[in-house]
């Protein structure tokens, strides 16, 4: 705790006092805020429990992760007003979820579009996007075959990777088969192999042997 004296400015004197406290009112967890330092004290919403910082100027919120431990601390959203929405007359903002980075309409929740980002998208907004993307933002923009690849989330591993789709019939993009994932610093690619055609079946062409001579009845003498 930091003691003021409250004579102050005219009494610049201070007290740091060191040890565990608790927010008076309050007996849950207690988490230190990642924007201002300030307690952040543990909340039920709409949505389910979440951390929620003290400090009214902050307004900084956690969710609160069903193993019982904090969410990562997000990045502040990015606006990119050169990325309109197909949708409506918004554009899109880069966020940071609990799934890793989307791209969603600034209007939300009045539009609820929302995307995966491009990693050339990402390349373009380099200078704009936080440090902790950079390593996206390196990956590769697009597979061997020139299709553009974007950003994706796998639940399994925790981890963001990137793919590539392509457009199908009905308009519902297909995965192509080709990834790249971040290991040991460096992105590794997952080409796919070929299919071999598969070959037509060649009809073999049936000889049909000449029909038997019938012998001529002979005629008992």
């Amino acid at each position: 705790k930091l003691h003021v004296c409250g004579n102050n400015p005219v009494c610049d004197g201070i007290e740091v006092e060191k040890g565990e406290f608790k927010i008076k009112g309050y007996d849950g967890p207690i988490l230190e805020c990642d924007r201002c330092e300030s307690p952040m004290e543990l909340k039920s919403g709409r949505f389910g429990k979440y951390f929620d910082c003290t400090n009214e100027e902050c307004k900084n919120t956690r969710k609160l992760l069903a193993s019982g431990e904090a969410a990562p601390p997000k990045e502040d959203p990015v606006q990119l007003p050169e990325l309109e929405c197909e949708k409506s007359e918004a554009h899109f903002v880069l966020r940071d979820g609990a799934a890793g980075i989307f791209l969603a309409a600034n209007t939300f929740p009045r539009s609820r579009e929302t995307r995966a980002p491009k990693v050339a998208e990402l390349q373009r907004f380099r200078d704009r996007i936080s440090e902790k993307f950079y390593y996206l933002a390196d990956a590769p923009a697009e597979d061997n075959e020139g299709n553009l690849s974007v950003v994706r989330y796998s639940r399994k591993t925790k981890e963001q990777y990137v793919m590539t789709e392509i457009a199908t019939e009905d308009g519902k993009p297909k995965a192509t088969g080709w990834t790249a994932k971040y290991i040991d610093g460096k992105w590794v690619e997952d080409i796919p192999k070929k299919k071999a055609p598969k070959k037509k079946a060649v009809k073999k062409a049936v000889t049909k042997k000449p029909a038997a001579k019938k012998k001529a009845k002979t005629s008992a003498e």
